[in-house]
C-alpha cells in the first residue's frame, strides 16, 4: 500500500497521511486488506462481479433554485442616516499588511469614483475598516462589529479563506451581502444566498496548472508547495484532485510551516523530487523568499502561483526577475476599465495593482451600483448583486451564478 508522503518544513516533521490514518506496519495492512477483500467475494459474489452502472438519485437540488425568499425588503428595514457604509475587513499589520493597504487603496478609488454622481436624497458612500489580523475569533468578533456597531449595508472580505468563511456565517446570520476575495471554493458550495466570490476558486485555478503541466507540457515531476494553513491545505488539495482526474503521478508535495529560517531546506526538499514545474500554493510573503532561493538552485524552473500569492512583497520581485511564472487571469482582451484603474492606481501608489486591489475595487463598485437601484437595504441590495452578468471591471469580466460564483471564463497567463 503506497502512502503519500509530505515534507513539512519549519516543524521538522515528515508526515505521510495513510500511515497515521492507518496506524499499522505495511504489511499488516496489506494482508488485513486482502484477507478482507477475500471475505468479502466469498461472501457475496454477485456483488463482487457486479459492473452496473450506479442507480440515478432520488431527487436532485437544483442551483438555479437557490434563492432569498425572506423579509426585510420593506422601507422599514432601510439603513438609518445620509452615509451608506461598506465594511471592509483586511489586514492591516503583521506580514500580511501590503495586502490590506493594497486592498484599501483600491477600494477608496471606488469610492471616489461613486461619489463623484451622488446617491438618491444627497446619501453618501463611505467605507468602514476592521482588522482581520491576529488569532482565528478576531476576524469574527470584527465582522460582527461591522455590521452591529457600524451599520454596514455589505461586506467585502480579504483573500483569507478562514476570514471568508466566517464572513459567510454572519452574512447568512445578519442578513448582510458578502463579496470575498478569497478563492475557497468550498465557501459557495452549501449555497449561502447572500455570498458573492469574484476570484476564480482554488478548483479551477487547479484545472488550469494541472491541463497545462500535465497535459500541454506532458511534465511528470511537479513540486507543490504549500503553506501549512487554511488556503494552502485548500488549494494543495484541488490541485491533488486535478492530477487524480487526469490520471497522471501525484505532485510532490512541500509544506512551509510559517515561520520558518531554512529556506534553504525547503529549496532542498523541492529539489530533491527533481520537478519539471513548481506550484505555489502559499501567501506572497513565503512566495517571495522562495522565488529568490529557487533561482540559485532551479534557475529557469516554471512557477505556477495562485491569486492568493499575487501580492507584495512576491509581485515586486517577481516582475523584476523576468522569472518564468505564470497564473490564472481572465480570459479575453484586457477591457478599458482595467486599463483605467491600472494607471489610476499606479499614480497614486507608484506600482501596479495586485488582483486583489483590482477585485476590491470591482467588489465596492458593484456594491455601489446595487445601492444606487436598491437603496440602503441589505436585502435589496442582495437581489441586486444576483442579477450581475458581464460586469467588465478593473479585475476583469464579472457574471454570478445563482450560488454566487463568478463564471467568467478564466485561462493560463504570464506574470507581466
Amino acid at each position: 500500500m503506497a502512502t503519500r508522503q509530505i515534507q513539512t518544513i519549519g516543524s521538522t516533521t515528515l508526515r505521510a497521511k495513510a500511515a497515521r490514518r492507518f496506524p499499522f506496519p505495511v504489511y499488516l495492512r496489506s494482508s488485513l486488506t486482502a484477507a478482507l477483500l477475500g471475505l468479502l467475494a466469498f461472501a457475496c459474489p454477485a456483488a463482487a462481479q457486479d459492473a452496473s452502472p450506479p442507480p440515478k438519485p432520488y431527487a436532485a437540488i437544483s442551483r438555479e433554485a437557490i434563492n432569498y425568499s425572506g423579509p426585510d425588503r420593506e422601507a422599514a428595514h432601510d439603513l438609518p442616516g445620509q452615509e451608506i457604509k461598506i465594511g471592509i475587513l483586511v489586514p492591516l499589520q503583521g506580514v500580511r499588511k501590503a495586502e490590506g493597504q493594497a486592498i484599501l487603496q483600491a477600494a477608496q478609488l471606488a469610492i471616489e469614483d461613486e461619489s463623484a454622481s451622488p446617491l438618491p436624497e444627497g446619501r453618501q458612500l463611505a467605507l468602514a475598516v476592521r482588522d482581520e489580523t491576529g488569532l482565528w475569533g478576531r476576524a469574527s468578533s470584527e465582522l460582527a462589529r461591522l455590521v452591529v456597531d457600524d451599520n454596514v449595508v455589505a461586506l467585502v472580505t480579504s483573500t483569507n479563506g478562514s476570514a471568508a468563511h466566517l464572513a459567510e456565517q454572519v452574512g447568512n446570520r445578519l442578513g448582510v451581502p458578502v463579496v470575498t476575495l478569497a478563492t475557497d471554493s468550498t465557501t459557495t458550495q452549501i449555497n449561502i444566498p447572500w455570498f458573492f466570490r469574484l476570484a476564480p476558486d482554488d478548483a479551477a485555478q487547479a484545472r488550469v496548472f494541472a491541463e497545462d503541466v500535465y497535459r500541454r507540457r506532458g511534465f511528470g515531476r511537479i513540486a507543490l508547495v504549500t503553506e501549512r494553513d487554511h488556503d494552502g491545505r485548500v488549494g494543495g488539495e484541488e490541485f491533488e484532485k486535478a492530477a487524480r482526474r487526469l490520471a497522471v503521478p501525484a505532485p510532490a508535495r512541500v509544506e512551509i510551516e510559517i515561520p520558518t529560517s531554512d529556506w534553504d531546506g525547503v529549496v532542498s526538499a523541492i529539489a530533491a523530487s527533481q520537478p519539471q514545474a513548481v506550484i505555489l500554493w502559499t501567501g506572497p510573503e513565503a512566495a517571495a523568499q522562495l522565488l529568490e532561493h529557487l533561482e540559485s538552485h532551479l534557475p529557469g524552473m516554471p512557477i505556477y502561483a495562485c491569486r492568493k500569492t499575487l501580492s507584495e512583497p512576491f509581485l515586486s520581485l517577481a516582475t523584476r526577475s523576468g522569472r518564468n511564472i505564470w497564473l490564472v487571469a481572465p480570459s479575453g482582451e484586457r477591457s478599458s476599465a482595467r486599463g483605467e484603474f491600472s494607471q489610476r492606481y499606479r499614480t497614486r501608489t507608484g506600482h501596479a495593482p495586485s488582483p486583489a486591489a483590482a477585485e476590491a475595487y470591482d467588489a465596492v463598485s458593484l456594491i455601489g451600483a446595487g445601492v444606487r437601484r436598491a437603496g440602503p437595504n441589505r436585502a435589496r441590495l442582495r437581489d441586486e448583486l444576483v442579477k450581475v452578468s458581464a460586469f467588465s471591471g478593473a479585475s476583469g469580466m464579472i457574471s454570478f451564478d445563482s450560488a454566487g460564483n463568478n463564471q467568467a471564463k478564466v485561462s493560463l497567463a504570464p506574470l507581466q
